[in-house]
């Protein structure tokens, strides 16, 4: 989609940034939850990307992106629309009217507000005061791909406010709609609603439905879908086939076999909690210069069990430094808490300052820093905070 056109107006610019108002119409606006056309508008000496695009009296306002010449007033360029992302756009937003309306039809009560669409996945914001699950969504999503399997025809009717008559059966959010003339889009015996967004010609070219997620509660829902379902089922049924091989279950088997490993973890976790207050690690002293020096270091040691430990030597022992180190069995980046207690007088986070051989990255407080660090020696940490080394 090309067009010879005119810059008639700049209506702002800040440095390459710029939005411009064009002479005739050749992008679709954002509208509908759907972002406007990109592409370029190209002249002599002149190159711009145009970002997004908006409606506008005589003419389309495009923002764009200065990436050649100088912009003006009054010249001539060619206005290309990158329609490999319209096409995108037309076919998620077509999918997203045929899964809305399987939505509404499958669930009684539910109404979609308000859609996002997007270039990969969409969402669609709904209100029902019941619970949705994914057997709801797996029946809607068998409905919308039957519907597009059918290639029914996707037609677009513009009408009146006045027709009231040739509104029956169509939705129409009527708060929302300020425009005189109104964009219906059909699918014949299924759907017509008021939509300004771009659709495909026909459900067919849709391709095809896979709902990826959902999350919400009474009332309000959100429902995240896809129309590029072969390419996302070929990419996560190579998750599930590693997953079932390496628990040694099938796929039917498969949910429950997480649901139960998270029941343990949840329960594992409920435990360690009620362990962590009568946690003791066993101090080595370190000596010191000024202060007294703790380490204890441990392959894979959770660094949140360690926590309330070193926070209670430094109860027992406020004239004290402690320090823990969590080095990764077989290499990578080791976790630290190294902490000081109220009687010592030092800023922890300006060890880590002077000590760049450490690579340590973290945050925290004068008596308190934690994080993860390149070097996991002991000798190094015992050298970044003052310790003298035997030979």
């Amino acid at each position: 989609m090309k067009k010879e056109v005119r810059i008639e107006e700049i209506l702002e610019q800040s440095g390459k940034r710029a939005r411009v108002r064009i002479s005739g119409r050749l992008f679709h606006p954002s509208g509908g939850g759907q972002p406007g056309d990109s592409g370029s508008l190209e002249g002599k000496d002149f190159l711009a990307d145009v970002l997004d695009s908006h409606g506008g009296d005589g003419g389309d306002i495009l923002t764009i992106a200065l990436k050649e010449g100088k912009l003006s007033s009054g010249i001539s360029v060619t206005a290309s629309v990158d329609e490999i992302r319209n096409l995108r756009f037309s076919r998620m937003h077509t999918g997203e009217h045929i899964l809305s309306r399987a939505l509404e039809n499958l669930i009684g009560g539910l109404s979609v507000q308000k859609v996002w669409i997007g270039e990969n996945e969409s969402t669609i914001y709904m209100t029902y005061s019941g619970e949705i699950g994914w057997e709801e969504l797996f029946e809607a999503e068998k409905v919308a791909n039957r519907i597009v399997a059918e290639d029914i025809p996707v037609s677009r009717e513009e009408l009146s406010r006045g027709e009231a008559g040739r509104f029956i059966g169509v939705k129409v959010k009527w708060d929302r709609v300020d425009d005189e003339r109104i964009s219906v889009v059909s699918i014949k015996d299924f759907d017509a609603i008021a939509c300004s967004g771009s659709h495909v010609v026909s459900t067919g070219a849709v391709g095809g439905l896979l709902v990826t997620g959902f999350k919400g509660s009474s009332p309000d829902w959100e429902v995240r879908f896809t129309v590029n379902r072969e390419e996302v089922l070929e990419r996560q049924s190579r998750v599930i086939r590693v997953l079932m091989r390496s628990v040694g279950c099938d796929e039917d088997t498969l949910p429950v076999v997480i649901r139960k490993l998270q029941d343990e973890r949840r329960d594992m976790g409920k435990n360690l909690e009620k362990a962590r207050r009568f946690l003791v690690l066993p101090w080595e002293a370190a000596g010191g210069i000024d202060y007294p020096v703790y380490i204890f270091s441990m392959d894979n040691f959770p660094s949140d069990l360690a926590v309330s430990a070193v926070r209670r030597s430094l109860q027992d022992h406020p004239e004290s430094i402690f320090l823990f180190l969590s080095p990764p069995e077989g290499g990578g980046k080791t976790r630290f808490i190294l902490a000081a207690g109220e009687e010592t007088r030092v800023d922890l986070r300006e060890v880590l300052k002077s000590s760049p051989w450490l690579e340590a990255r973290g945050g925290g407080s004068a008596d308190w820093v934690q994080g993860v660090a390149g070097c996991g020696s002991i000798s190094e940490w015992k050298k970044a905070v003052g310790i003298k080394v035997d030979k």
